[in-house]
C-alpha cells in the first residue's frame, strides 16, 4: 500500500468519525448523560421558555433526581431535581389526593416512553432563539416526530406563556407507555426506572433497604414487589381492629358519666380525633414507608378520606351538642333562669356545624378532584327550582331564629298559642314542639308559630285572683261592713297577695243578690302554686261568710 493511498484512507476515517461524533452530538439524551446542574442555585426554576427548554428540562432533571436517588444522595438533592422536572409538564387536573404519587409514576412513564423513541437533534426543536425571531412567534403546540407526546403553550392560569407537556398527553402516558414498553431502550437511557420506583420503599425507607431483602421479596406481582404486599397486610391486620376499639373506648368513657359534666363527657370527641390520625398516620406508612403507588395507593386515599370525612362529621355533630350543652347550662341568673337558653346555644350550634359540613364536603370534593366553581355556577340554571324547593325550610329557620331573637317563649314555658295552650319542650331549626294539657305532642313549624299571638303564662310574675260574692239580700249593712272588712284583713295577712294591687268591694245589686267583687295579684309564677293559694283564700272567705252570719244567694232567694 502505497503512501498516497494510506493517507486516503486515514482521511476517510476521520471523515466517518467526525459524521459519527457529530451524529452523536446531535441526538440529545441518548449518547450522552446530561449535564449536573448546579446545586448552588437551590431554587433554580425549571426552564419552559421554549419546547426545547422543556424537554431538556425533564430529561435532564428527571435523570438527575432518579440518579439521586439510587445513589443513596440527601432527599434534599432528589427533591429539588424531583420538583424542576415535575414544573415542565402539566398536571393541572391530577387530584390534590395522592397527587405526590401519582405525578411521580407519570414522570416515570414519560421518562421510560422518551427512552425508547428516537427525539430529533436539538436545533430542529424550536428554542428561544426561533421564537425570539419571529420564525414561530405563532407556535402554541409542538409535537415530539413520529409521537403523540406534545409540548404545548399555556394561554392563561398563573403559568401562561410557557410551555408544558399537556394534560391530554399526561392522560394517555399509560397507553404510550404499553405501546412501547417491548421496544428496546436507546443508548445511555435511564432503563427500569419504573420498576424501580414501583417496587421501591417510600422515601422514608433508604433505598439500600430493598437490596438487603432476599430475592422472593423483590418479585414483583401487580405492579408492587412482594415485601409491600406483606406490609400492606400487615398494616391493615394492626389499624383496621383499632378503629372500632378506638371508638367504643369514647363512647364507653361518655356513657359513664351521662349524667356529668358536659365537659367531662369528652370520649367521644378524642376517640374521633385520634381515629382521624390513625387514618393520617396509616396512608403516610403506606406511601411513605411501604412504598404503595397506583391503584393500591388510590383505593387507600379514597378509604383515608372517607374515615377522615365521617369521623370529621361525626366529630362537629358531638362537639356542637356538647358545647351546647356546656354552655346552656352555665349558672342561673337573678330570675332563677339559665344565663344562656340552652335550646337557643344548641341551635346555633347546628347551624354552626352545618357550615362546616359544608365545607367539609368541598373540601373533600376538591380533593379527589371534583370542582367546585363549576358546580356552583351550574346552580345558576337551576336556582330558581332550588330557591323554592327551600323556601319552606329557610322561612322555618328564620322563624326559629325569631324566636330566639325576640324570645316570647321559651323551653319549658307554659303559654298560650292561637287558640290552644301547652308547654313548649322544643324549639329547633324547623319546628316547635309543645306538650299540651292532654299530654299529646303538637309539632308546629316556626314560620306560623313565629306568627301566632303568644300568651306566655310562665313569664307572669304574678297571677291574678278576681271573684264576684253573691251574698244573699237578707244581709244586713252591718253583717255586710263586717264581711268587706274581714275580707281586706284576710288579704292583708296573705303573704302571697300584693298589697297595693288588692281591693275588696261592695260593687251592687243583683237579681237576688248583693254582689261584693274581690280583685287581688298573688306572687305565683307557677300555676299549680297558685291554684293552691286561692283555693285556701276562696275556704277563707268562705269561712268569713258564715261566721259573720251571712249567706250566699241562690236562684229564687238566699242561703
Amino acid at each position: 500500500m502505497t503512501g498516497s493511498t494510506c493517507l486516503r484512507l486515514f482521511c476517510r476515517v476521520l471523515i466517518l468519525c467526525a459524521l459519527v461524533l457529530g451524529s452523536a452530538s446531535a441526538t440529545f439524551a441518548q449518547t450522552a448523560p446530561p449535564e449536573a446542574v448546579d446545586e448552588s442555585f437551590p431554587l433554580r426554576a425549571a426552564d419552559t421558555s421554549s419546547p426545547r427548554d422543556t424537554l431538556s428540562t425533564f430529561i435532564r432533571d428527571f435523570r438527575n433526581s432518579a440518579e439521586a436517588w439510587r445513589g443513596g444522595k440527601s432527599r434534599g438533592v432528589i427533591d429539588r431535581a424531583l420538583a424542576r422536572a415535575r414544573d415542565t409538564i402539566d398536571f393541572s387536573e391530577i387530584p390534590a389526593l395522592g397527587y405526590g404519587a401519582t405525578t411521580l409514576i407519570d414522570m416515570a412513564l414519560l421518562s421510560e416512553v422518551l427512552d425508547r423513541v428516537e427525539l430529533p437533534p436539538l436545533e430542529q426543536i424550536p428554542g428561544d432563539t426561533e421564537l425570539a425571531v419571529g420564525k414561530d412567534e405563532e407556535l402554541t403546540r409542538w409535537v415530539i416526530p413520529n409521537t403523540k407526546l406534545e409540548i404545548v403553550k399555556i394561554t392563561d392560569g398563573s403559568r401562561a406563556g410557557e410551555y408544558l407537556f399537556s394534560k391530554e398527553t399526561v392522560a394517555d402516558l399509560r397507553t404510550y407507555y404499553d405501546l412501547v414498553r417491548q421496544v428496546p431502550y436507546q443508548p445511555n437511557a435511564l432503563a427500569g426506572i419504573y420498576e424501580d420506583v414501583l417496587s421501591s420503599p417510600g422515601d422514608w425507607v433508604p433505598e439500600r433497604y430493598r437490596d438487603r431483602l432476599p430475592n422472593w421479596a423483590t418479585f414483583v406481582v401487580a405492579g408492587h414487589a412482594v415485601w409491600q404486599w406483606i406490609a400492606l397486610a400487615a398494616l391493615i391486620a394492626i389499624g383496621l381492629p383499632l378503629v372500632p376499639i378506638i371508638v367504643r373506648a369514647g363512647i364507653n368513657w361518655d356513657n359513664d358519666r351521662r349524667s356529668a359534666s358536659p365537659w367531662l363527657r369528652f370520649g367521644t370527641p378524642v376517640a374521633l380525633i385520634l381515629v382521624v390520625v390513625l387514618a393520617e398516620v396509616f396512608e403516610n406508612l403506606a406511601e411513605n414507608v411501604v412504598g404503595l403507588l397506583e391503584l393500591p395507593m388510590e383505593v387507600i386515599g379514597f378509604l383515608v378520606l372517607a374515615v377522615q370525612g365521617v369521623g370529621l362529621a361525626w366529630l362537629v355533630f358531638v362537639l356542637s351538642n356538647r358545647l351546647a350543652d356546656a354552655i346552656g347550662g352555665m349558672g342561673n341568673g337573678s330570675d332563677g333562669r339559665l344565663h344562656l337558653d340552652a335550646a337557643m346555644t344548641r341551635m346555633l350550634f347546628r347551624l354552626i356545624s352545618l357550615v362546616f359540613l359544608i365545607l367539609l364536603v368541598a373540601a373533600a370534593a376538591s380533593r379527589i378532584g371534583i370542582p367546585i366553581a363549576p358546580l356552583v355556577a351550574g346552580l345558576g340554571a337551576g336556582g330558581l327550582a332550588i330557591a323554592l324547593a327551600v323556601r319552606p325550610t329557610l322561612e322555618n329557620i328564620i322563624g326559629g331564629l325569631t324566636l330566639f331573637a325576640d324570645r316570647p317563649v321559651r323551653v319549658g314555658d307554659f303559654c298560650r298559642y292561637g287558640d290552644d295552650v301547652g308547654t313548649v319542650e322544643q324549639i329547633g331549626l324547623r319546628s316547635t314542639r309543645i306538650r299540651t294539657l292532654e299530654q299529646s305532642l303538637v309539632t308546629v313549624p316556626n314560620s306560623e308559630f313565629s306568627q301566632m299571638h303568644l300568651d306566655n303564662f310562665s313569664a307572669r310574675r304574678t297571677r291574678l285572683l278576681q271573684t264576684l260574692l253573691h251574698i244573699g239580700h237578707g244581709t244586713t249593712p252591718e253583717q255586710m261592713r263586717l264581711l268587706l272588712a274581714r275580707i281586706r284583713d284576710l288579704l292583708g295577712a296573705d303573704p302571697l297577695v300584693v298589697p297595693e294591687s288588692s281591693y275588696v268591694h261592695f260593687v251592687g245589686y243583683g237579681p237576688s243578690s248583693k254582689d261584693i267583687e274581690v280583685f287581688a295579684y298573688l306572687r305565683c309564677e307557677d300555676e299549680n302554686t297558685f291554684m293552691a293559694a286561692r283555693e285556701g283564700l276562696l275556704l277563707s272567705i268562705e269561712e268569713i261568710v258564715q261566721n259573720a252570719e251571712a249567706g250566699f244567694a241562690v236562684r229564687g232567694g238566699t242561703t
